[in-house]
């Protein structure tokens, strides 16, 4: 179990006083932040000077939210082992399957687009939404801390929003002094599958070379490592890292690597145009980035296997990178195991 009651007691204090708050664990520490207290509007073109944490969603044209951290409070935490493996899957098929046919069919005519055109890969996301039983964003947060510890895990709730909840595998963008870190993170295999596929090595180079090129402008002494697995719940993904220098803000580099082609696609305007043609529902917060800013210094990350409660309604997001070489079935078969991560916190 996760330990700390009263950090814990002062956030059902906050919901329930309807008052805006964010807590939040970075990756691989076992310290959680809470920034407290009224929602600011913000847009992608510019960002406070003052410390805080940010919430911006996919679509540019949309605002997003800053909470300042002038009041703050943080909290070490202490969680036990899992009895249960984290590859054992929780079967909500049965409530997914309805999609199922639209979404291989959706495959069929993006992979034919790209087969007739310069695009090279489009991110086509679903959504699930889902009944709960209680709304206990308490319950629901502590299973995803303890299950997903290397992963940069978060509740952020505003009273209009309802909440969204976390265990985002994905750095966008860290600035300090001047040095610039992000990483081309896609491609996805289940843990038991040994080698990576042809698909998903291309998948991931798409992310990496165009990631470098939208940095080139604004960065100098670029490096890439080469790429690694990285684990991510019960699942992989190929990483590369990419780091460097800069004189540019955030809110500059942002605006010209948002959205990546590990969310949005290439070349990037062409495959927008077909994720607003084809997706149904509306991205919101899904695929877009949060985390926390100081001027020119941030630490930031995508806002990924994610979910959005509302009263007793949950809408959980997922997708995945879709090129010529798809497999319509395998395609679907990742955003199960995707949805995987939010699954096992809601419902056990």
């Amino acid at each position: 179990m996760i330990s700390c009651p009263d950090f814990f007691l002062r956030l059902n204090f906050f919901y329930n006083q309807k008052t805006p708050f964010v807590c939040f664990r970075l990756p691989g520490t076992n310290t959680l932040k809470c920034y407290n207290g009224k929602e600011q509007k913000i847009n992608h073109k510019a960002f406070p000077k003052d410390p805080g944490f940010i919430m911006m969603p996919f679509d540019k044209s949309k605002e997003g939210y800053f909470i300042s951290s002038k009041t703050m409070f943080e909290a070490k935490i202490l969680s036990d082992s899992l009895k249960n493996s984290l590859t054992e899957e929780f079967n909500q098929q049965e409530k997914f399957n309805s999609h199922k046919e639209n979404y291989l069919k959706k495959i069929v005519d993006i992979k034919n687009t790209i087969s007739k055109t310069e695009l090279i890969k489009v991110v086509y996301s679903n959504s699930f939404e889902l009944d709960l039983i209680e709304n206990n964003f308490e319950a629901y947060f502590k299973k995803l801390l303890r299950l997903h510890k290397d992963a940069f895990c978060y509740l952020f709730y505003i009273p209009n929003e309802g909440y969204w909840m976390g265990a985002s595998p994905e750095t966008l963008l860290e600035v300090q002094d001047k040095k610039i870190t992000t990483m081309a993170l896609a491609g996805t295999k289940k843990r038991n599958v040994v080698r990576w596929g042809n698909k998903e090595i291309l998948e991931q180079k798409i992310v990496k070379d165009e990631i470098k090129k939208r940095l080139t402008p604004l960065c100098k002494n670029l490096e890439t490592t080469n790429s690694s697995t990285i684990k991510a719940g019960g699942i992989d993904h190929l990483k590369t890292t990419i780091s460097g220098t800069t004189i540019s803000s955030p809110s500059q580099i942002i605006n010209a690597i948002h959205p990546t082609p590990a969310v949005g696609g290439a070349p990037k305007e062409k495959a927008l145009l077909i994720i607003k043609k084809e997706e149904s529902h509306n991205r919101s917060f899904y695929s877009g980035y949060l985390g926390e800013i100081d001027n020119m210094n941030c630490k930031l990350f995508v806002n990924l296997r994610c979910v959005h409660v509302k009263i007793n309604k949950a809408k959980i997001f997922v997708g995945g990178g879709i090129t010529v070489d798809s497999k319509p079935e395998k395609e679907w078969e990742e955003i199960i195991n995707k949805s995987q991560t939010i699954l096992k916190a809601l419902f056990r």
